[in-house]
């Protein structure tokens, strides 16, 4: 078995001839514009990062590509949702963070994306958006990454129409999956605290009345915490998880029969689901960021 490590250029040495492979390719100028029919999407790594591990980038669970410090990979998308996830060293864990969903992007046609590796809760780590204009001055000082290759079906050469998959039905029936209820955090909570409001305890209680409709029994419930990158990383994170709790005691003073317990965690502005918002505290900003504030409720049981 041979092992090859790369760097800025790597070389593997056999007794007879000596293998060079490139890490990087050119430096990064400009983005293209996006295609009328696709999303084009970057994602980088500054040169600053503090670890000189890879981070491996998947969509929907496939690999594209792993990121070196100071390195970007771009890639054109269909229109529509995509999961894209970001993992550092996932190599040393078999791969394993594949299996984790990761961030949910709500593509545009003519749209383009810029994602910035975010390591500053190291060694969870996510992406941060951003427009051309606020990552400028990091991605610029980038170089395409080269020395794997995309094995992702939604990363789509630009220009190129996305395959026509062919579903083949399952051979046997899948277990149910679980299903999200998501309450929208600006309803439950004021802003940057986790107080709950008067009115949110009636929110709690309508998810809480749904819940018993759409379920005849109750195995297992995650409670996950989101907020808006405004403000450290390290308050929103603690933020989130304040909040998930708050949540998990509310529907446990409900006395559902749960099989497995409640579980509560707090992720902070890792997961997204609107980008393009600044991150300074201006009421415009408060705003757009509306949906990325929210507490998401996992329930796995037996469906009515």
């Amino acid at each position: 078995m041979a092992f090859v490590t790369i760097a800025h250029s790597a070389a593997a040495q056999s007794s007879s001839s000596r293998v060079s492979i490139d890490a990087f390719g050119e430096v990064y100028t400009t983005a293209l514009a996006a295609p009328a029919e696709q999303t084009r999407v970057l994602v980088y790594r500054n040169n600053q990062a503090p670890n000189t591990l890879p981070v491996n980038i998947y969509l929907n669970g496939q690999y594209h590509a792993s990121l070196l410090r100071g390195g970007f990979t771009e890639f054109c998308a269909a229109p529509g949702a995509v999961n894209i996830k970001a993992a550092l060293d996932d190599a040393s864990r078999l791969h394993t963070s594949k299996l984790d969903a990761g961030q949910r992007l709500v593509l545009k046609a003519g749209q383009t994306v810029f994602l910035k590796v975010d390591e500053s809760t190291s060694p969870v780590i996510g992406l941060l958006s951003g427009t051309a204009a606020q990552t400028k001055a990091e991605i610029e000082g980038t170089r395409r990454q080269i020395h794997t290759i995309s094995r992702a079906k939604a990363a789509l050469t630009c220009g190129q129409p996305a395959a026509v998959a062919v579903v083949t039905p399952p051979s046997a029936p899948k277990p149910p999956a679980p299903r999200e209820y998501a309450l929208e955090t600006d309803a439950l909570f004021e802003f940057g605290k986790a107080e709950i409001r008067a009115s949110g305890y009636n929110a709690i209680e309508s998810l809480v009345q749904r819940l018993l409709q759409d379920f005849s029994s109750v195995e297992r419930i995650r409670v996950v915490g989101y907020t808006d990158p405004i403000g450290s990383a390290a308050f929103n994170k603690k933020l989130s998880q304040q909040r998930a709790d708050v949540v998990a005691r509310q529907i446990v003073s409900r006395n559902i029969p749960i099989e497995r317990g409640i579980e509560a965690e707090g992720r902070g502005p890792i997961e997204l689901v609107k980008t393009g918002c600044g991150n300074t505290p201006t009421p415009e900003n408060k705003i757009c960021h509306a949906p990325n504030r929210r507490v998401m409720v996992v329930i796995t049981g037996a469906r009515r």
